[in-house]
């Protein structure tokens, strides 16, 4: 993934992240210079310049043809760290206050290697009374449970013996004896795990 590509993933769109990278990898410039190092258009440079500028992410020496300078980097990232923060804050705030919907005996599909860790972390973060798990070998997942036998959480990890290479994929997890997740691992972009609260499953 490239810096413009990240810097869309942090709230740039693809020219404002263009002209912000070409800033700062060839310092101060004007619109034209913008678009001669960059993918932004030179009918759009200034246009996308002046909305940076009004957006606090880059500086401008008034003249004729104006130059501008990136903010630096540190700056730029402290306050948008700042504002999403703030942002999620008021967000877990007021959704929390929204009635919670009753799935405890149903079957729900997690797709995606990513996401399945994500979820696992985040039943993991819950546990405080047991944890009972397997876990693929490649799962680096010991902070997380380190941070539970902390809280107090009994942790049940069965050493396992040689496996074949499908079921040296599967991950199961049942959080305080109550919600479970069951799957495989690979291929990473369309593996599966099935969560559920179901008393059968369990």
């Amino acid at each position: 993934m490239t810096e413009i590509d990240l810097l869309q993933q942090i709230g740039f769109n693809k020219y404002e992240a263009e002209a912000y990278y070409a800033l700062l990898s060839h310092g101060p410039l004007t619109g034209y210079e913008v678009g001669k190092y960059s993918h932004v258009p030179l009918s759009r440079s200034y246009e996308i310049l002046e909305r940076l500028l009004e957006k606090g992410l880059v500086l401008v020496q008034p003249g004729e043809p104006p130059r501008y300078s990136a903010q630096e980097p540190q700056l730029v990232f402290h306050r948008i760290r700042s504002t999403m923060e703030t942002t999620l804050n008021t967000l877990a705030t007021s959704l929390a206050s929204l009635a919670p919907t009753e799935r405890a005996s149903e079957f729900w599909v997690v797709r995606g290697r990513q996401h399945i860790l994500t979820q696992i972390k985040a039943m993991i973060a819950k546990a405080h009374l047991t944890l009972e798990l397997v876990l693929p070998t490649d799962c680096d997942l010991m902070e997380n449970l380190a941070q539970a036998h902390e809280r107090g959480c009994r942790i049940f990890h069965p050493t396992t013996t040689a496996q074949d290479e499908q079921s040296a994929n599967v991950v199961l997890l049942v959080c305080n004896g109550h919600e479970a997740l069951m799957g495989i691992m690979s291929p990473p972009s369309s593996c599966q795990a099935v969560v559920s609260s179901n008393v059968a499953l369990l």
